[in-house]
């Protein structure tokens, strides 16, 4: 019986800390982007597919739609695709515009 729960324990604690792992370059890249979409929309007046974004580094992303440019930059420092996972992309980081 011990072993059993154990065992379960264990599985439940393994699925739970899969998601507090970072995200990687390519789906911090895809999170950011998708920020940097929205927070342009409403900055330069203009509808959200017509954003397109281009990743400068892992810091700075530009926004361009309608005749318009910005950049963005990610703040604080420890957002990062190495130190960040998916829910603190959403709720920890923060976009800067240059």
């Amino acid at each position: 019986m011990i072993q059993k729960l154990s065992s379960f324990v264990l599985a439940l604690l393994l699925l739970i800390h899969c998601g507090s792992f970072p995200v990687g370059e390519k789906r911090f890249n895809e999170l950011v982007t998708n920020k940097v979409k929205a927070r342009a929309a409403y900055d330069l007046d203009c509808p959200m597919g017509d954003i397109k974004v281009n990743v400068i580094d892992n810091k700075n992303f530009g926004a361009n739609g309608c005749r318009q440019r910005a950049t963005y930059t990610i703040y604080p420092a420890d957002c990062s695709p190495t130190t960040t996972h998916e829910a603190g992309i959403e709720n920890y980081c923060q976009l800067i515009r240059n």
